[in-house]
């Protein structure tokens, strides 16, 4: 009876630690676009966030192209789908094309949804 219950304990504390990490993975890609989209209006020119699928990773690059940030996914966490061209670009009024960039962790999912204003949120 023991082991059973040790069984289930197991199997759930790994759910919850890979929802954990899936919410914090969203958290984290959502900061980073608002990042991107605050230094847009900063600097009053562009910015992108490219997120590469087979890496596990996102890069905050300026107007030039220049790499100013990486962020990699924790473990256990992937991207499941990305916007057109595998990136989010801020103009230097902080609009955006619409983009949803939605991360899977075993079955669930969490999307960050960034709209035409430049406005992002998690779902």
């Amino acid at each position: 009876m023991a082991a059973i219950l040790a069984g289930v304990a197991t199997a759930r504390m790994v759910e919850l630690v890979d929802c954990a990490r899936l919410a914090g993975s969203a958290r984290t890609i959502a900061t980073a676009l608002r990042l991107a989209r605050g230094r847009a209006l900063a600097a009053g020119g562009s910015m992108e966030v490219r997120l590469d699928a087979v890496r596990m990773v996102l890069e905050l690059r300026d107007g030039a192209g220049a790499l100013l940030e990486t962020r990699w996914l924790p473990a256990g966490v992937r991207f499941a789908a990305l916007p057109a061209r595998d990136r989010v670009q801020f103009g230097g009024l902080g609009t955006a094309q619409n983009a949803t960039v939605t991360l899977a962790a075993g079955a669930r999912a969490r999307s960050v949804i960034v709209n035409q204003r430049g406005r992002v949120r998690v779902q």
